[in-house]
C-alpha cells in the first residue's frame, strides 16, 4: 500500500513540475530550460519523462519508473478533460 502512494505521489509531483506551478513555469522560461542540450532541456517540460526518471531515482526500479510515466500521463488526461469542461 505504501509503495501504490508513493508511485501516486511521483507521478503528482511530476505533472505539478511539468506543467500545474505557473511560478515554477515562469522561472523554468526565464532560466532557458528548454534550450539545455540533448534531452535535458525537455526532461522538465514532459510529465512522461519527468514521471519517468524520478520515479526511476526514487524507487530505482524501472518499472516502477515506467508505473509511475504511465500514471502521470493519466493525471495529465484527467486534468486536461476537466480544464476543457470548465473552458466550455
Amino acid at each position: 500500500m505504501e509503495l501504490i502512494i508513493k508511485i501516486i505521489g511521483i507521478a503528482l509531483l511530476a505533472n505539478f513540475i511539468a506543467f500545474g506551478f505557473e511560478p515554477l513555469q515562469d522561472l523554468k522560461i526565464k532560466l532557458k530550460l528548454y534550450n539545455l542540450p540533448w534531452y535535458f532541456g525537455k526532461l522538465f517540460f514532459c510529465h512522461l519523462c519527468l514521471g519517468l526518471w524520478l520515479g526511476l531515482a526514487i524507487t530505482q526500479n524501472i518499472w516502477l519508473g515506467l508505473i509511475t510515466s504511465y500514471l502521470a500521463h493519466i493525471f495529465k488526461f484527467i486534468y486536461d478533460k476537466i480544464e476543457r469542461y470548465y473552458d466550455n
